[in-house]
């Protein structure tokens, strides 16, 4: 009995302080796709072929996160994502470029060489654009009057000498509001860009 006793209390004593033993900064890139569904046909209703299939968007995005050394304490930071949809049919071709800064808190109740959490953000500020060619001319080109958004995700991961490697997946809820098309083929709306997200994480922590 003595034995496993003192194996377990060996394994508290060396697991416990590093439960509560936090990374005060982290750095990191990532890439990423969102499953972005946008009515294609409102977009392009002057147009002669049908819309194409809807494609996710792929980019990248960076955080920076700043900890404080204290247990149930979120971590707050900023996340920066920019993101391109591209998809093509019979001549028709949608493409969007989108980008958004976004207030990012993320609260890890396991932190230690894995890590496992809930991650949320709120968009502060958005760029947009969405452009539909067909046969090489140009039929619409949207940009959003404003726009909002937010995410909710659950991110997991490893630790290893100050490097991190993880995943991301959640939803994003991202609204275009006020759309106006450049050109004047389209009418004035609203683009709907949510839709779940999922995204590989390399970090740099001190």
């Amino acid at each position: 009995m003595r034995m496993p006793l003192f194996f377990v209390l060996s394994v508290l004593l060396f697991v416990s302080p590093k439960v509560f033993a936090r990374d005060l900064f982290e750095a990191r890139v990532s890439y990423g796709l969102l499953n972005a569904n946008p009515n294609m046909d409102s977009l392009c209703p002057s147009c002669a072929t049908s819309a194409p299939s809807v494609t996710p968007a792929y980019g990248l995005g960076a955080d920076a996160i700043l900890t404080l050394p204290l247990p149930f304490i979120p971590g707050i930071g900023l996340r920066y994502e920019n993101m391109e949809l591209s998809t093509s049919k019979s001549g028709q071709d949608h493409k969007a470029n989108f980008s958004r800064t976004a207030l990012l808190l993320n609260w890890r109740p396991i932190d230690n060489l894995i890590f496992v959490g809930p991650v949320l953000t709120y968009g502060l500020s958005h760029s947009t654009d969405y452009e539909v060619t067909e046969f090489g001319v140009k039929k619409a080109s949207f940009s959003a009057g404003s726009a909002k958004s937010y995410s909710v995700g659950l991110e997991a991961g490893v630790k290893l000498i100050g490097f991190s490697v993880g995943a991301e997946i959640g939803y994003q809820d991202f609204h275009w509001d006020d759309a106006t098309d450049s050109t004047g083929n389209a009418p004035k709306q609203d683009i709907n860009m949510s839709g779940t997200y999922g995204k590989f994480i390399l970090g740099f922590s001190i």
